[in-house]
């Protein structure tokens, strides 16, 4: 749980209207971002998941140029919505930690923020914040909130198939194998392995083939993308499974602890 002394606390501001927003270029350096640059990409790709949602982008990013120094050029910032603050850390470089550390912190916010008591009276714009604050819950996987079954329709929403990371380039960056990093997800009960027998017209013989899926409680952290073409598994569409960005920085902190943990008990 966040506290009072939370540096996304810091810097949150409140409107006259009650309206809360975070303003992009503090948030930039607590998600571990030096270039503004790099920042905007999280940004756009943020304000692209806003749009396909249905919810209005410029309502969620409001434009707010920031003049750098007395006589410096304008530069190019956003009051960024919790909605839209969210997104953007969602969307961030998934191997920073700080961008992990938002995420978390805008999924319990939001989560504290649906569960709390409400006045009697609200006004229209109090209802405005909280039906956004619930469709943030209704798309966010709130893994690290409570003991909700972990829900994965956002990652559905605003993870294309160009995000999603293959098990080679994940085990990659670990300095591991495919195989391996496939076995420690199996030991662990992230994912499991079902085998089948096909025939294979090329070599005219049997041969075994592997469909690797995800437990229902880290569908956060993976997608099965189908595949119509290939042949039937076990009378099923076969599928493969992909790593989402979120799902890459869990899997690296995990099995960075576990393999230290095997190496101690070697």
């Amino acid at each position: 749980m966040f506290t009072d002394e939370s540096p996304f606390d810091s810097i949150r501001q409140v409107r006259l209207d009650g309206s809360e927003f975070w303003d992009a270029r503090k948030l930039q350096p607590l998600m571990g971002y030096s270039r503004w640059e790099d920042f905007q990409t999280a940004i756009d790709r943020a304000k692209l998941a806003t749009a396909n949602s249905g919810m209005l982008v410029d309502e969620n990013f409001r434009r707010a140029a920031k003049v750098s120094g007395k006589r410096g050029p304008a530069q190019a910032n956003y009051e960024l919505s919790r909605y839209a603050a969210y997104l953007t850390a969602l969307n961030g470089d998934p191997s920073k930690p700080e961008s992990a550390a938002a995420q978390s912190y805008f999924v319990i916010r939001t989560r504290e923020a649906e569960v709390a008591p409400r006045p009697a009276e609200l006004s229209r714009l109090d209802l405005i914040e909280i039906a956004r604050s619930a469709e943030v819950e209704r798309l966010a996987l709130v893994t690290k909130v409570g003991e909700l079954e972990p829900k994965a329709e956002y990652v559905d929403a605003f993870v294309t198939d160009s995000d999603l990371l293959s098990f080679r380039t994940v085990a990659s960056t670990l300095k591991i194998a495919e195989s391996e990093l496939r076995r420690i997800l199996i030991d662990h009960d992230w994912i499991y392995v079902e085998v089948a027998t096909r025939w294979s017209e090329t070599r005219q013989r049997k041969e075994s083939v592997n469909r690797y899926s995800e437990y229902s409680r880290k569908k956060l952290h993976f997608r099965r993308i189908e595949e119509h073409k290939a042949p039937r598994f076990r009378g099923e569409v076969m599928h493969t499974l992909k790593i989402t960005p979120p799902g890459a920085q869990a899997i690296s902190k995990a099995v960075t602890r576990w393999l230290a943990e095997e190496a101690e008990a070697a």
